[in-house]
């Protein structure tokens, strides 16, 4: 279990404040996804178990035929909603407001059925308990919604005190408040807790999907991509590039893989460079990288493809003078077809002399036939 110190959490803070609004998205995003079945699960119980105040409120009033019977049962309502709508709902935000949308109707259920109880004072407990409530949905939601939350909380409280009356109201706000404190201080450094995990999972996961030689992605964030079917997002046009190193082995051999090993560590340097903002960069295998460009005709990937060539045969940078071939297909629909098409025009441009870039749309085209 990991060890947190005043520094950790402070360095925490910078890493959070410095984060920007789609990072901080993700966060809670992925925040909300995980903690969302525990708070969806406590709040269905709270409010089935709201009923069981039904036994006190004969307790207190002492009658048979119970006058606050309809508004605690009230609840059922909105709870029915709260589950439909729940599950539906995908953004964090949506499901977050339904969590308090939810937590106060049950605050305001209650308010009703204390209008109805000819002892009130009681409700100051009933008001006190809500705050374990706030609490759990604080696991899937920001600061700023508890805040919001518990804004709510005390304004349905002071409204109601207009026509419930409490004798004790000064109480309930002495209870609540600092408890309202203490959640919200809890509230922040769950979230720091929870930010540290985030990290680490994501390092963790960029670890899985990134190969560590040449910093591009390597085949399981392919896999992803088609799994997932981001290839044909928006219904665009999308362009494979396969290239390779010309005479790798050779490189190898007469300089070492250590050489070898830079070779392929500068080429996917120069590659993200270039293509990372408008596309993927992938590892397929010893020397061979796939690229591929969404909204992207396989004319412009030729275009783009021979930039890269020109680049990497005039630099004067490279740890061994190298130079690349390309082959360029269009994705249709079928990942293996595609990149078969894109694998066989990349053989072309090295069985007619390398350092080139070729597409054969006559081929693609029987493909597809």
């Amino acid at each position: 279990m990991k060890n947190y110190s005043v520094l950790h959490i402070l360095e925490l803070y910078h890493i959070y404040r410095d984060m920007d609004k789609q990072e901080k998205k993700n966060f809670y995003q992925h925040k909300c996804d995980y903690y969302q079945f525990f708070v969806r699960i406590i709040i269905i119980i709270a409010s089935l178990a709201s009923l069981s105040y039904l036994v006190s409120d004969y307790q207190l009033n002492g009658h048979a035929l119970m006058p606050t019977l309809i508004p605690r049962t009230s609840i059922l309502i909105p709870l029915v909603f709260y589950i439909f709508l729940e599950a539906g709902a995908k953004d964090y935000k949506r499901k977050v407001f339904l969590n308090y949308l939810m937590l106060n109707l049950i605050v305001m259920a209650t308010i009703w059925s204390v209008y109805h109880l000819e002892i009130k004072t009681h409700f100051s407990e009933g008001a006190t308990i809500m705050n374990f409530l706030f609490l759990i949905c604080c696991l899937g939601s920001s600061p700023r919604s508890g805040i919001l939350g518990y804004g709510v909380f005390f304004a349905e409280i002071l409204l109601s005190h207009q026509f419930n009356h409490y004798e004790n109201l000064n109480v309930i706000l002495s209870l609540n408040i600092p408890c309202f404190a203490a959640i919200m201080l809890a509230h922040c450094l769950l979230d720091l807790g929870e930010l540290d995990h985030y990290l680490t999972s994501r390092k963790l996961e960029q670890a899985l999907i990134t190969d560590p030689l040449t910093t591009v992605y390597n085949r399981h964030k392919m896999y992803r991509l088609i799994q997932d079917n981001q290839l044909i997002a928006n219904e665009l046009p999308v362009s494979l590039i396969m290239l390779d190193i010309d005479y790798f082995k050779k490189i190898n051999d007469t300089h070492g893989h250590y050489v070898g090993d830079e070779a392929l560590h500068y080429l996917g340097k120069t590659l993200m460079r270039e293509i990372a903002e408008s596309g993927t960069v992938i590892r397929f295998g010893g020397e061979e990288f796939v690229i591929i460009l969404p909204g992207c005709q396989p004319a412009e990937a030729c275009k783009r493809a021979e930039l890269l060539r020109e680049k990497i045969a005039l630099s004067d940078k490279t740890p061994v003078n190298f130079t690349i071939s390309a082959g360029v297909a269009e994705y249709n629909g079928n990942f293996k077809e595609s990149i078969k098409a894109a694998d066989h025009a990349l053989y072309h441009a090295k069985e007619s002399g390398r350092n080139q870039v070729f597409w054969n749309r006559e081929f693609q085209t029987k493909m597809i036939g």
